[in-house]
């Protein structure tokens, strides 16, 4: 299958690596250059920008921060979207910019899905990432051929934009995971407890959870943590804080009541302001510690 891919970040080329390494004939467009001559030395080809990678491909990826860049990219592309082409977008945005993405790009006789992802940089790189896809199925299946590359497991859960409210419900869970984590465990070392004792006892209770078992915010207690690591990311706190803000204006417009959320993007915000916006979003247990002097 002929795969474009525009955004070959953190998350997008390691998505594009397993595309090459599945056979597929990948064009590639990205702001950085260093991931573009990583791609094209794997067997990539470049693109001429989002244009040209859409005019080069049956089925194109986008894996980009925020609505604002999805929008542009399209900007950009927009002379080479047309019938029969499939556009994926990976990221991260909001709901409604989504809806309104589908709506103009079938209206030009393109095909569109948004297919956000969970897993982070060490499931892309694994090739097992879930993908909550929003869209209708036939384009799934049309698509599912490139998406099955870096895929675990992939989920339709409903039309436009329903994609985005699923990967905004997961990430509003995992959120307030990691702030009980980051309490619990400062709480536990204030105290003195064996934080490795801690963490075997909690992995085997009711308290387990993916932030127990991947990003205990001390240094040494999870070899493959973040903060075992120089808290390299994983999920970037910024990326995490942008997120929130975007469940947070999702819910005001359904009127649907959150509480730990807003706690949870004040310490994001503090730990950015602290210098940690590009490390491990558990970065925000180091304000949780700072505040109890541990």
């Amino acid at each position: 299958m002929r795969v474009g891919f525009v955004g070959l970040g953190a998350m997008g080329l390691p998505m594009t690596l397993h595309l090459i390494d599945s056979g597929h004939d990948v064009t590639v467009a990205s702001r950085g250059r260093g991931p573009i001559d990583a791609a094209v030395s794997a067997g990539a080809t470049e693109g001429n920008g989002p244009q040209g990678v859409v005019d080069a491909s049956d089925v194109t990826i986008l894996c980009l921060p925020n609505s604002p860049d999805v929008v542009e990219v399209i900007d950009a592309a927009w002379q080479a979207i047309c019938n029969g082409k499939v556009i994926v977008d990976t990221s991260t945005i909001d709901p409604e910019v989504e809806r309104s993405l589908h709506e103009r790009v079938t209206a030009a006789g393109a095909r569109y899905l948004e297919a956000p992802l969970s897993g982070g940089t060490v499931g892309a790189e694994k090739g097992i990432l879930t993908l909550m896809v929003g869209g209708e199925s036939e384009v799934l299946d049309a698509a599912r051929p490139a998406l099955e590359s870096f895929a675990g497991l992939i989920v339709h859960v409903g039309g436009p934009g329903m994609g985005q409210v699923v990967k905004l419900c997961n990430n509003l869970v995992y959120a307030a995971q990691m702030l009980a984590t980051a309490e619990a465990t400062t709480m536990a070392a204030k105290a003195g407890v064996d934080l490795q004792k801690l963490y075997e006892v909690i992995s085997h209770s009711t308290g387990d959870c993916t932030a127990i078992r991947t990003r205990i915010p001390f240094e040494g207690v999870l070899a493959d943590s973040p903060a075992s690591n120089d808290w390299q990311p994983g999920f970037m706190t910024d990326l995490m804080a942008k997120d929130l803000d975007l469940a947070t204006t999702y819910a005001a417009k359904e009127q649907s009541p959150l509480f730990t959320s807003g706690i949870v993007r004040q310490l994001l915000g503090a730990a950015s302001q602290a210098g940690w916006g590009r490390e491990d979003f558990s970065a925000l247990g180091k304000v949780v510690r700072r505040l109890a002097g541990v």
